[in-house]
Parts: structure tokens; sequence; C-alpha cells
């Protein structure tokens, strides 16, 4: 392990790494002047050689670049954060990814990845950084950030011992700046003043200016940490966070199974001069060497590192080009026009027609004839050389299959050619573009990785912070805060960005404009196949209408599917979240407010009783009328046994007297007690007739009563206590007549 106390030392791993890709980087350095310089596509012997002629550039790398770096700009590398443990959530993973969104758009990062991506095609090797800082002078809370380094290929070196293409596996890495020298004094009154080599030799006019060249080392330091396994599979870091709840969950029944150690990174930072440190060490928020560097064609090759960017393959080709083009314009449009040759005696008297002689259309020239002269006569002027227009074509030719690119990629098809050819030639194209998509895929996938482990360090207070969704809308939530829960009576932690792990994936994909049309167009085809399908997802096609007003209908469309109850919960906002917590806790505070068809099983259910009681009050009447009668029955028999009583004592007064009055008396009495028998004998029937109607009246009654229940106790109806009991006293009442009966 090297020792970055010591200046000496870290000077000398920089010299090795600048040495070891010295030549590696100047290619790349040439690349980038071969675009940028006016001069760039000529070398020094062509241009010493042709001084004094003509020489032009005839760039056709430049639109090359162009081509797979607009490409690249049209896309979306999009990132997604998945949870990679047991105490990892969906939720919390959810917003990380608005958080990653957020960071990028602070940063406006999708304008550095477009930057170093296009270095990379040119010249193979570009560089950005992850860094804390507050975003404002306003504000309390620092942010992570994504910053583009200028000039990269100068500035940033990494530990030889990294393999891996975006060097997550480097221990160290440093960043120089030439920084002007009276900013230096300023920084830092008790510098050397000496800069830091950059590892090149060749510097640039406008490189000359006053400046000193500091350096910013970022290295690892390691500590040793305890990871415990406890008996659940959780694993735990054996820190102060992790003995305050040991107890617990020994309590718990969870005890400690397996333990082992391992190191642990932090990365820390120092600046220094050529000389002498210029502050102390510094501990940062990551755990990876926050530079990440992108590479073209990278490999390695005899344990050392080789890349190298679009432009480099092309020089060859370019510079022919250029020496053709410019021999073929020197031969022909820079070389005398074809001249004719006559004496002053000749032309005497003819100069106007001399002097018009390449342009007018006069099919006689005329000309003083001199003897001993010879007649006027023509010098051919240049000649197009045909080896040259063959060696232009070839150029032009080889410039496009090294780079695999097409007329039809350029938007020059062939009119000749079918739609289907160019086609294919463009996705041939494309093909070769692919590895320049990789490239920035790696280093983007890494930078997500870098953000997501300093996140924790960086976001750790509860605070409120700004997500962004894949749309462009935003959320603001709240980081490392608790709730408490009504059903679990606990306290809730909600998105703790410092409990669970979680892996990132990088993919890349059309922007999002081009995106938005393809939905629609799906959304359109799939209508057309099911109707119902641009129904339920007619928010999400509004929104992706770049149309005024369309943002506004869509939000009206989602309102009406929500309330509707279309979308799903792990689709709701959190406004609809809260929208429906709200009614929940409304809910609690009210009654809740009855079915309408409860409503009216109820009014059916107090009609029923209402006829049910109607039916026993008549059924209570009929039994008193029943009751009156043989009360009226008994009275006329008790009347008849009194007039028995008398007639018998009037039969013994005629038996003792022997008075004619008592016997005629008795002769009466005696017809008049049989007319009195027949008539007991026919009230008695009458009553015992009445009294069987009555009693079959009532069983009829009860029989509809309990029609009347049954009736009331349908599908349509509650099926209530009130009812089944008085179903089956009913019931019970029609057994009891039919045994009366």
């Amino acid at each position: 392990m090297a020792d970055f106390t010591k200046l000496d030392d870290v000077l000398n791993m920089i010299k090795k790494a600048q040495e070891a890709e010295y030549d590696i980087r100047e290619n790349s350095r040439t690349a980038k002047s071969f675009i940028i310089d006016p001069d760039g596509q000529w070398d020094d012997d062509a241009k010493n050689k042709m001084a004094d002629s003509y020489r032009g550039t005839f760039d056709m790398c430049t639109p090359i670049v162009d081509q797979i770096s607009g490409e690249i700009e049209q896309s979306d590398f999009t990132i997604k954060v998945s949870p990679a443990g047991s105490e990892s959530s969906m939720d919390t993973a959810k917003t990380l990814d608005g958080l990653i969104r957020n960071i990028r758009n602070l940063s406006n990062a999708e304008d550095v990845f477009s930057k170093a991506s296009r270095t990379n095609v040119i010249q193979g090797f570009d560089a950005w950084e992850a860094v804390q800082e507050f975003v404002d002078d306003d504000s309390f809370d620092q942010d992570l950030l994504i910053k583009y380094i200028p000039n990269a290929i100068d500035s940033v070196w990494f530990d030889l011992s990294a393999v891996a293409q975006d060097k997550h596996d480097a221990m160290w890495a440093v960043k120089l700046v030439a920084m002007p020298t009276d900013e230096y004094k300023d920084r830092f009154p008790d510098g050397s003043g000496q800069s830091v080599g950059q590892g090149k030799r060749r510097v640039r006019e406008w490189q000359k200016a006053e400046s000193v060249v500091v350096g910013k080392l970022y290295y690892k330091k390691s500590t040793k940490v305890d990871l415990v396994r406890m008996s659940n599979g959780e694993v735990y870091t054996d820190d102060e966070e992790f003995k305050k709840i040991v107890d617990e969950l020994e309590q718990a029944g969870i005890v400690e199974e397996d333990r082992r150690t391992k190191d642990k990174f932090i990365v820390h930072t120092r600046i220094f001069d050529g000389d002498e440190w210029l502050d102390d060490e510094e501990e940062t928020v990551f755990s990876f060497i926050p530079l990440i560097p992108i590479y073209g064609n990278y490999d390695i090759v005899d344990n050392k590192v080789i890349f190298y960017g679009k432009i480099e393959k092309l020089f060859d080709q370019q510079r022919g080009l250029n020496y053709l083009m410019s021999r073929d314009i020197n031969d022909t449009a820079l070389s005398p026009r074809a001249k004719y040759w006559v004496t002053d005696e000749q032309i005497d008297g003819y100069e106007d027609t001399i002097s018009t002689l390449n342009t007018n259309n006069d099919p006689v020239q005329l000309y003083n004839h001199v003897e001993g002269q010879l007649p006027p006569q023509q010098q051919q002027g240049s000649q197009v050389n045909p080896a040259l227009q063959v060696g232009i074509s070839n150029m032009q030719q080889m410039i496009n299959t090294s780079a695999n690119s097409f007329n039809a990629q350029q938007g020059n098809a062939n009119a000749l050619q079918s739609g289907i050819a160019g086609q294919q030639q463009i996705e041939q194209g494309n093909i070769g573009s692919i590895k320049w998509f990789a490239s920035l895929q790696v280093a983007v996938c890494h930078t997500a990785r870098v953000l997501i482990d300093a996140i924790p360090r960086v976001y750790d207070a509860t605070r409120q912070v700004r997500i962004l969704n894949e749309d462009g809308t935003g959320n603001i939530v709240t980081l490392n805060t608790t709730v408490f829960d009504e059903q679990s009576q606990q306290n809730i932690e909600v998105n703790d960005l410092t409990k669970g792990k979680y892996d990132v994936v990088c993919d890349y994909g059309p922007a999002f404009n081009s995106q938005q049309k393809e939905t629609v167009q799906a959304f359109l085809d799939m209508a057309a196949i099911d109707p119902t399908f641009l129904e339920q997802g007619k928010d999400i096609m509004l929104k992706n209408l770049s149309v005024p007003g369309m943002e506004q209908m869509a939000e009206r469309s989602r309102e009406q599917l929500f309330n509707a109850g279309l979308i799903p919960e792990s689709q709701w906002t959190e406004e609809e979240r809260q929208k429906i917590a709200e009614a929940q806790a409304q809910a609690a505070n009210q009654p809740p407010q009855e079915d309408p068809l409860m409503v009216a099983a109820r009014a059916e259910e107090g009609k029923a009783q209402a006829e049910l009681m109607k039916s026993q009050n008549a059924q209570q009447q009929t039994q008193l009328d029943a009751q009156v009668k043989m009360s009226n029955v008994q009275l006329e028999q008790e009347k008849i046994v009194l007039e028995r009583e008398k007639l018998q004592l009037d039969a013994a007064k005629f038996e003792r007297t022997g008075q004619a009055k008592f016997n005629t008396d008795l002769i009466s009495a005696d017809q008049n007690q049989q007319k009195i028998d027949n008539q007991a004998q026919k009230d008695q029937f009458d009553a015992l007739f009445k009294q069987q109607q009555q009693q079959q009246q009532e069983i009829n009654d009860a029989i509809n009563n309990l029609k009347v229940l049954r009736e009331a106790m349908g599908v349509d109806a509650i099926v209530g206590p009130t009812n089944t009991e008085a179903y089956k006293e009913q019931a019970d009442i029609v057994l009891d007549k039919q045994d009366e009966e």
C-alpha cells in the first residue's frame, strides 16, 4: 500500500502513470488537434512541401463525429435502482431513482455526458467527477453534483493497478489543474509556486499563459469493520448503531450466528503543488474515487491500458484526401488556362477579335498573314489528372469504410437506391456506433454507483428534497422521517436512506421526446385492437402529447380515472396517497353512510313488520268477537236455567195446591221450555259454527302472515333478527291453531 502522506511518493506514482500512458495519450491529443486545429489534418512534412502551393483541408471526419455524437445526444441513459438487501424496499428505491434524476438535473448532467461522449469519440478518453457542495449560497444543506473536468486528457490520472474500465477498483487518482498565478498566490500564499508535471512534451501557444499546475489527490483509506450475521439472516455492521439494538434483538430471540472482518474504504483528498502539500487531509463522503472516466475501445494489452477514439484510425485516409484534393486543385483551378500565341503583325487591326477569342461564338476568326510566320497557335491549358480523380474517390471511400459510415446515414442517400437498401445501410452504420453508446453506459452506471454509495452520508438528516419522475415532473419528499402507524401502533421510519443495499442498472434508449412520439403511436395502435386500452390509459397518452393544453387535459383525465378506482395503488402519486389518507381519516370520525340498497331493504323490513302487526291486530279482533259471542251464549244458557228452575217451582205449587193456574202456567212453561231448549240448541250450534269459522280464519291469517314475512325476507331485503324471530313466532301460531282445530 502506498504511503499517501509522503509527497515525493505521490509525485513518483503520478509520474509512472504518465509515462505508462504517454504514447496512448499523445495519440489522443493528436486526434483532438486533428479535429479542432486549423492545420490539424496536415503533418509538418506535407505542409513544408506545399508551402508555396494551395493547401486545403477537406474534412470528412468532423461529420462522422457529429453523426455519432448526435445519435448519443438523442438518447436517454436511464438509471434504475433496485433493492439488493433484506432492509431494502421498493419505495426507497423509487426515492433514490427520483433523487438521482434531480442530481442530474441540478448538475445539467446530460450536457456533461454529451460533451464527454463527443470528446471520447474523438480521442478515446474524457472524464467528469461527483462532488459534494452547496447548490446555492443561501442553502444550509449540501447536495451531490456531477461536474465536467476540462482537458481531462492532461489532468486526470489513475492508479496503474486499476484494470476495470470504470476504474472502480482504483486506490488513488489525481486531478491536475492549471491555476492562474495570481489565483494561486491568493489561495496558497505560502506555496512554492512549482507546477506538477502533466506528462506531455508539447505545449500549445494558448497554454503558455502564466499559471501553476496544482494537483488534488484522491486516495482510499481503509479501516477494519466487523460484519455480523444474525440468526434471522440479517447482516449488520458492528458499529454504534448495532450496539444500540443488540439487546432488543436478543429479547426477540435473534442472536449472533457468524462474524467476519472486512476492509471499509473512505476516500480522502489533499491538494499539492510540485514541491509541497498545500492543505491538510480531508475526508469525503465517497467510498469510490469520485473521478469517473469514459474510455473508447478500452482494452488491456501486455498489462498496458489501451484506448483510442474514432479519428485515430482515419488519420492516413483524411490526410491523403487533403493531399490529393489540393494537388488536383493546383493542377486544374490554379493552373494557367489555354492560351493563343500570335505576333503583333498578325493581329494588327484585329485586336478586338483577339481579346474576345475565348468568349465569342463567331465561326470565322480573321488575322493578318505574314510571310514566314506560323499562324496563331493555341497552347493547351491544365488537364484533369485521371489518377488524381481515382485517388480522391478511393480516399473518400476508404474514410467511409473505415468509419463504417454511409451516405444514407448522413442524409445523402443515392436517389437510385431503394428505401430498404438505405435503411440497411443506416442499420449497418448504427452497429458500428453501439460501442460508443456502451462506453458512455459504463461511465454513467458507475456514476450512479458512486452517488448511491454517497447519498446516505450526504442526505443523512430529516430534510425535504425534490425528486424527479421520468417525465420531468417533480415531487417534494421528506427524507429520514418517522410517522406513527395507526394500525400497528408503532413508529415507522419513512425514506430512511441509511438502511438497505441497492443495485443500479443503466440502460439507453431514445430520448424522452422521441419516446413520447413512440408512446402516442403505440397507444393508437393498441386502441385500434382494443378500444378500452385508450380509455384506461388516456392520461398517459395525453401527457405524451407535446401540444399546449394537453398537460391540463391529462390531469383531468387522471382525476377521473383515480376517482373511478382505475389507477392501482402502486401507481399513486404522493398527492393522491395524501388525498386517500385524508378521506380515510375523515371517514373514521363520521358514521359510515348506508348503502341505498340497505336503506331500501330496511324499508321493506318495516313494511313487513307493519303488515304483520296489522294481521295480528285483525286476528286479535276476531278472537275478541268470538269471545263476546261465547259470552252471549253462556248468558242465554244461564237465563234458560233460571226459567227452568222457575217452572219447576210452579209445578211444585200445582201439585201442592191443585190450582189450574199453575198447571196452565206449567203447560205454557213446558211449551216455552221446549222453545227455549230448541233455541238454545240452535244458538249453541251457531256459536260452534262461528267458532269453527273463527279458527279457520285464524289459521288463514297466520298463513297469510307467513307469506308476508317470506316476501319481506327475499333476496332484495335484509334477513335481520327481527324478521327471523317474527317468522318463527308466526309459524308456531299456525301449528298451534292447527292443533286446536
